[in-house]
């Protein structure tokens, strides 16, 4: 499989919401779940729910293609979460500067080849690794704005906060997709660019642009996660010798259907995260998160979360 990148670049604040009170908390990344989540509501905003529906159930069992979570890119250069896995840095060098590496979240791509093929990295590199972190922190801006609601019945006013990011017209988030079936490639830009006339996250107001380059082969023995992954059914009894180096996180939130915020939430999932180190390919799944015992007007349709795993080799590229 061939992957490709693609650039989503960013003409007006975002809101990409985090777990928290109100809505002030921001995220200036976004998840693999996240995206999928998106393509299918900006499907059937534009085309219908029928479109959505055909969309989603090639999905269920084999994927057309899959795709990572989005990071962050500034001018030419693309940042990858740092593999968890640091076992091949020397001891002395983590020692001396265990604080720094600790602060080190991205790596540019040619570090992260590097790190992937374990090489010997020097206390100059990590010095530099440290020095870039900057320019991912520099390419956008946290504000957060008071908001306010009306209730209807009584015209009583509640004071709110919102948090938005604002990318600066160099930078924004990228992402990687490889096509198993490459009669999708049309499908997807497609619906890249619904995506960006419907808007990604909480506040729907984004410009979108879209770049696609070949990068990346992928065939290795350890991988790296660059996406979110839930394990399929299958692969549940064997996680424990699937995974080396991980971390795991929940997600849980309202549920949007098309144009329309809906006053349901989803059930709660959980997830193996970027960066995560894994011994043997996996697969994933989509996870089916529609709630129980709902009315049957309120919600017309299945609700699910993109689980499956993107990968990239952590030696041998």
């Amino acid at each position: 499989m061939d992957a490709y990148i693609f650039k989503l670049k960013f003409t007006s604040p975002v809101h990409f919401g985090d777990t928290g009170i109100d809505l002030e908390n921001v995220l200036d990344t976004v998840s693999s779940d996240t995206l999928f989540s998106a393509l299918v509501n900006a499907i059937s905003a534009n085309l219908g729910s029928e479109e959505a529906s055909k969309f989603v159930n090639d999905f269920i069992n084999n994927p057309p293609f899959i795709f990572t979570s989005l990071f962050p890119f500034y001018k030419e250069m693309f940042f990858l979460p740092k593999p968890m896995d640091d076992s091949f840095i020397d001891e002395n060098l983590k020692r001396e500067l265990g604080k720094e590496l600790k602060k080190i979240n991205w790596l540019e791509k040619k570090d992260f080849l590097a790190w992937i093929k374990r090489e010997a990295f020097s206390k100059e590199k990590i010095t530099e690794i440290k020095s870039y972190q900057s320019f991912v922190k520099d390419s956008y801006k946290k504000e957060i704005r008071p908001r306010v609601t009306i209730d209807r019945n009584t015209n009583q006013t509640t004071i709110y906060h919102c948090g938005y990011i604002y990318y600066n017209s160099e930078a924004g988030l990228y992402g990687l997709v490889c096509f198993k079936d490459r009669t999708y490639v049309n499908k997807f830009k497609l619906a890249l660019n619904l995506l960006g006339q419907t808007g990604l996250g909480g506040e729907k107001t984004y410009g979108c642009g879209m770049v696609f380059n070949a990068i990346l082969n992928i065939n290795t023995e350890k991988l790296t996660l660059l996406s979110l992954y839930h394990p399929a059914d299958k692969e549940l009894m064997e996680i424990n010798d699937a995974l080396d180096c991980y971390s795991f996180t929940r997600k849980k939130g309202w549920i949007s259907s098309g144009r329309y915020a809906l006053p349901l939430k989803r059930k709660s999932v959980g997830f193996i995260t970027e960066g995560s180190v894994l011994k043997k390919s996996v697969k994933g799944k989509l996870v089916d998160v529609t709630p129980e015992n709902i009315p049957a007007d309120m919600l017309k349709h299945k609700v699910f979360r993109y689980g499956y795993a993107f990968t990239v080799p952590l030696r041998g590229l």
